[in-house]
């Protein structure tokens, strides 16, 4: 597969994008109204994972090229998975937010969006599995076929195929969407995690998370309880 045009197009399309989402060029007063109506709940064109009938619902903001993001994917997320998604005792909405660098983060989840809907996911875990390899691939000069792979992954087989991907702005106007939910949320670090609509600022790490999730569900109750201790205030990564 010759992905060179595809990827030349990619470079240079999505430079500008990290314009639209810094904090001078957001609009906090005249966002649209889906977007304010969805900033602390699913929103329908949420990505998600989980059944809808479980009474828990954990909406995580993350970045494919986030290291902590890529960290507690790897080796937090497997366990949430299994032990609370797959039990029904946890739905997980993932939101996009870029960060540094917006042109490769933005590549990551356009890829992701044009993979068939039940394989997003999957999508992003891979690439925040493989995020440090993909960097590396992007600086020593072969992102060419770093990116070649994860489109691969998502079912595109020519450059056109690609290329419209890359150009899609529903993909650009969705991921901003999100951006602006996160501001609204008052998100201020990546990965952040809202657990029925409350902002959870306690530890992060899978026991932790089971361990709440599992008690809540026993006690009958869908708010955080109050006595949970802060996580490390800089265990997040800034996202500005």
């Amino acid at each position: 597969m010759k992905l060179r045009p595809a990827f030349a197009t990619l470079t240079l399309a999505l430079g500008f994008l990290s314009g639209p989402l810094t904090a001078d060029a957001q609009q906090t007063d005249d966002l649209p109204t889906r977007v304010t109506e969805f900033a602390t709940s699913e929103a329908p064109d949420d990505h998600f994972v989980g059944s809808e009938e479980a009474a828990l619902t954990l909406i995580i903001w993350a970045s494919v090229t986030c290291p902590h993001c890529g960290s507690w994917f790897t080796n937090e997320w497997p366990i949430v998975k299994s032990e609370l998604v797959d039990t029904g005792k946890l739905r997980v909405v993932f939101r996009e937010f870029p960060t540094a660098p917006a042109d490769m983060a933005m590549t990551g989840f356009r890829l992701a969006e044009c993979a068939p809907t039940e394989d997003y996911m999957s999508m992003i875990e891979f690439q925040m599995e493989e995020q440090k390899n993909i960097f590396k691939s992007v600086q020593d000069g072969f992102g060419e076929k770093a990116y070649g792979v994860i489109a691969e992954m998502a079912g595109m087989e020519t450059n056109e195929s690609i290329t419209t991907c890359l150009r899609n702005p529903d993909i650009t106007a969705h991921v901003i969407d999100n951006a602006n939910r996160a501001r609204l949320a008052e998100i201020e670090s990546v990965p952040a995690f809202l657990l029925n609509g409350q902002k959870y600022k306690g530890a992060s790490d899978a026991e932790s998370l089971v361990a709440l999730v599992s008690d809540m569900e026993e006690m009958g109750i869908s708010t955080l309880p109050k006595d949970i201790k802060p996580a490390d205030a800089h265990a997040g990564h800034d996202h500005e």
